[in-house]
């Protein structure tokens, strides 16, 4: 199967990247859109502490998500080796692309999101640390972003697809 995930630390751009992959002919899915979609109050389960809901939720559109026929698809921030549905993804097939970046490069996309508001940046930056090292065993591929525009980005992730399936 011709298909790629994109993982990386909230405000990573992996939506944006997915919406770049639709206007470039390619199939493209944005996990967090699709969770949006199924429950309009999603984000509210992370603020009120019921992130077991909310994981339950994300493993359910993922397992559809696999069964379904697209190129791209950008995952959440939380998605990474140690998450729930990781068994299903690895056994699907799917090359994961780690969009890597410091905090501090991302800290002013992700200030204004219901997580960051609940946890303050001291929590915010403690959970960033922790998932690095998850991202890192999850990826196939790893994609440094910082000081990088979206167009150089997707040059080198169409490089990675190219290499893999042409």
């Amino acid at each position: 199967m011709r298909r790629l995930g994109l993982i990386g630390f909230s405000g990573s751009g992996k939506s944006s990247l997915a919406a770049f992959a639709s206007k470039n002919g390619f199939k493209a899915v944005d996990l967090d859109a699709l969770i949006e979609e199924k429950n309009p109050n999603a984000a509210e389960l992370l603020e009120h502490d019921r992130e077991d809901d909310f994981r339950t939720l994300e493993t359910c559109v993922i397992s559809g998500i696999l069964k379904s026929d697209f190129d791209f698809v950008a995952f959440g921030g939380g998605v990474h080796f140690a998450h729930p549905a990781w068994k299903e993804i690895r056994e699907s097939g799917l090359k994961l692309v780690y969009l890597r970046s410091s905090f501090e490069n991302l800290i002013g996309r992700f200030e204004k999101r219901p997580l960051f508001k609940k946890l303050g940046r001291e929590g915010y930056e403690k959970l960033f640390s922790a998932r690095l090292p998850l991202y890192e065993k999850a990826a196939a591929f790893v994609v440094d972003i910082d000081g990088r525009g979206l167009n150089e980005i997707w040059s080198e992730i169409e490089e990675i697809w190219n290499s893999l399936f042409r």
